[in-house]
């Protein structure tokens, strides 16, 4: 047997790139999960019940079983990162201070790719500007803010986990359901602090120049 064979594509890279898109698609399910601690204590008097009766199976299957599963994860990482692999390359530019730029023999594997945000104090000021929209004027629902920056001609491809995952990597927080109210009408949806945005210098909110989609 050949070991090379099976190592053809196998990269840092391709898994590095797989195992952020794995992470992302993962993160709106995850952060859902809330768990109360009349629950966390419930299961831990049942797992104690249940522990004579469990003991010999968990010891011998439990770390073939994590083996398993950590295989599986590596290898579903690197088909992912394989798949994706203008995205990595992408992504070892940004890393190296090199900004990526359009590949003309490429257009075709480049139409899922997401527009480059915008600056970030044209962000927060597009942020504010929408957060005033509301009744309280405190916080800016992320659904709305790609929207009104969408009929703007920015964010385009862009979803909610995506603007999301930005902003946190801005270090600004984001609160699940934040209930905010528009002309007598609430809503619960993920959203931004203003409280929580940076100072910064000024930024511009755009005229609108299309509808949003």
């Amino acid at each position: 047997m050949k070991l090379h064979r099976y190592l053809e594509g196998v990269s840092v890279t391709a898994f590095g790139a797989g195992n952020r898109r794995i992470i992302r698609v993962l993160r709106p399910h995850t952060s859902k999960i809330k768990v109360t601690r009349q629950q966390i204590g419930g299961a831990l008097a049942l797992a104690l019940f249940l522990s004579p009766v469990l003991a010999r199976p968990v010891a011998r299957y439990a770390p073939t079983a994590i083996t398993v599963v950590l295989v599986l994860w590596v290898v579903v990482a690197v088909a992912v990162g394989n798949t994706t692999s203008a995205e990595s390359g992408a992504d070892d530019q940004a890393s190296a201070g090199v900004s990526p730029g359009p590949d003309p023999d490429d257009a075709d594997d480049q139409v899922g790719d997401l527009q480059e945000a915008p600056a970030d104090p044209d962000l927060y000021a597009l942020v504010r500007y929408v957060a005033g929209m509301s009744d309280q004027g405190t916080a800016a629902h992320l659904s709305q803010v790609l929207e009104e920056g969408q009929a703007r001609g920015l964010f385009e491809g862009w979803k909610v986990p995506d603007l999301r995952a930005h902003l946190e990597g801005l270090e600004v927080a984001v609160v699940e359901g934040k209930k905010l109210t528009f002309n007598g009408r609430q809503r619960n949806r993920l959203a931004v602090l203003l409280e929580a945005l940076p100072e910064s210098a000024p930024g511009t909110v755009p005229a609108v120049v299309q509808m949003a989609a």
